[in-house]
């Protein structure tokens, strides 16, 4: 029996939201893992999200005088979400994997800062290594004997939104990882309509669309040139750089921000953005200039080739998705359950090796791939398409998702009285956290990986 039987057995508490008692959830803990998503608790619930048929599905339990059964015996995935909560909620999941600190490595104020059960902390120093790691040029990132201690990124972003309202929040979130200023914020935007019923137009839908490709295309040709620079290779760099900030001078040129910022707004986008302008200007600035892009990376094969290996059986052990995952045989992507069949999202495909060099190609037929879409989606801007039934409304919960440059970002948001009563983000570099201490070696080619995963710690720790 799998763990999505187990979860529609429950009690449905609103779309895609199903509650178990306890001994429920301790039988779905035992079952045929499903694709995991993200892991979370409050002072009141454990949750877990899930993508079953290509649908998201929600679970939840009551925490038993703080405690609940751990996912990450049949779910590793979800060890990392299980120690964040303990830190930060001081919730304790019964037979976990690993109960060491996530983010608390001392130093804190006070015990589990988020629970109304918080006690002062008695301010124990930080370790020595972690302390030392924060010194590097790659902090938060911290290892001595291959451990991974992050933490010094985190702000306790989520906590500060509770109680917001939404469109307040929406600039907070917006502002919270570099790699996605139009993909976390959309994420976030489509959880909000969700949980009040709202149904963008198809002009916003678009719009949209065309934000988070042009913010693909950026992220993409700054990753490259940061990988560039790391193996040697000055010429690339240059172009790939150049590249990155042709895509910003004309964001500027076009009424938009150089990275984008704050053009996802409560109405769908900002005002002063001429987005058909700028995504034809993208386009016509870019696609020349692919070929020799293209043709200078090819020189790096030999130093990306077997660099951190994600095998396919890694990649599908622990539910990774984006581009690290479909870089190691996964297909993948948010885009495809769109309503949108001018230009089919995930033709760049997938490759099986799972090195760097697999991911520093794909972010090359992404590029191309995202230049094609936005040009078509320009030239028919705002055409009606084709609509999913409704999801019931009316619950106040809704679930957002969106495909960023780095992987998909999910969104879980509880509305009362008009103001975020709970909220959930789940940025990919959390997903890619568990997969570090078997790729990192303590060694100079570290920094490489990292930029060839895209990791951002501000993105898993926020």
């Amino acid at each position: 029996m799998s763990m999505a039987k187990h979860i529609r057995e429950g009690e449905r508490l609103a779309p895609y939201h199903y509650a178990l008692d306890e001994t429920s959830w301790r039988a779905m803990t035992t079952a045929a893992p499903g694709w995991f998503i993200a892991h979370w608790c409050d002072d009141n619930r454990a949750y877990a999200l899930f993508l079953d048929q290509e649908k998201p599905l929600l679970v939840s339990t009551l925490l038993v005088e703080g405690r609940y059964f751990a996912l990450s015996a049949t779910l590793p995935s979800a060890s990392w979400p299980e120690r964040i909560a303990q830190d930060l909620w001081g919730t304790l999941p019964l037979g976990a994997a690993e109960t060491e600190a996530a983010l608390d490595r001392g130093g804190w104020a006070s015990i589990s800062p988020f629970s109304s059960r918080s006690v002062p902390s008695d301010h124990t120093p930080p370790s020595a290594f972690f302390m030392d790691g924060l010194q590097t040029d790659m902090p938060p990132l911290a290892w001595a004997a291959r451990h991974i201690a992050p933490g010094g990124a985190h702000i306790g972003l989520l906590q500060h939104l509770h109680g917001k309202a939404p469109e307040e929040a929406l600039r907070v979130v917006g502002r919270g990882v570099s790699s996605g200023f139009v993909a976390t914020p959309l994420a976030y935007s489509r959880a909000i309509e969700q949980a009040l019923g709202l149904i963008p137009s198809d002009s916003v839908r678009d719009a949209r669309t065309l934000l988070a490709e042009i913010e693909r295309i950026t992220v993409h040709c700054r990753d490259i040139a940061l990988m560039a620079r790391l193996t040697g290779f000055a010429l690339l760099a240059t172009h790939a750089a150049l590249a990155e900030d042709l895509c910003a001078e004309l964001c500027v040129r076009h009424g938009a921000s150089r990275r984008l910022t704050d053009t996802i707004t409560p109405d769908g986008i900002a005002s002063d953005v001429d987005v058909c302008a700028l995504a034809h200007a993208i386009h016509d600035a870019l696609m020349p200039r692919l070929p020799l892009l293209e043709g200078l990376h090819t020189q790096m094969a030999e130093i990306l080739e077997g660099l951190g290996v994600v095998t396919p059986s890694k990649a599908e052990r622990f539910c990774l998705g984006g581009l690290v995952g479909r870089a190691s045989g996964r297909s993948f992507d948010l885009r495809q359950l769109e309503d949108d069949m001018r230009h089919v999202p995930g033709r760049a495909g997938s490759r099986l090796s799972g090195d760097g060099w697999a991911r520093q190609c794909l972010r090359l037929d992404e590029i191309r791939d995202s230049l094609r879409r936005i040009e078509r989606v320009a030239s028919e801007f705002g055409a009606p398409l084709p609509r999913a039934a409704p999801v019931p409304t009316g619950s106040g919960e809704g679930i957002g998702a969106a495909e960023g440059p780095h992987g998909d970002i999910w969104c879980w948001v509880r509305l009362k009285e008009s103001r975020l009563d709970g909220i959930m983000l789940r940025d990919p570099s959390l997903a890619t956290l568990p997969i570090l201490p078997t790729l990192l070696k303590d060694r100079s080619e570290d920094r490489l990986i990292l930029a060839s995963l895209g990791y951002d710690p501000g993105g898993a720790e926020q």
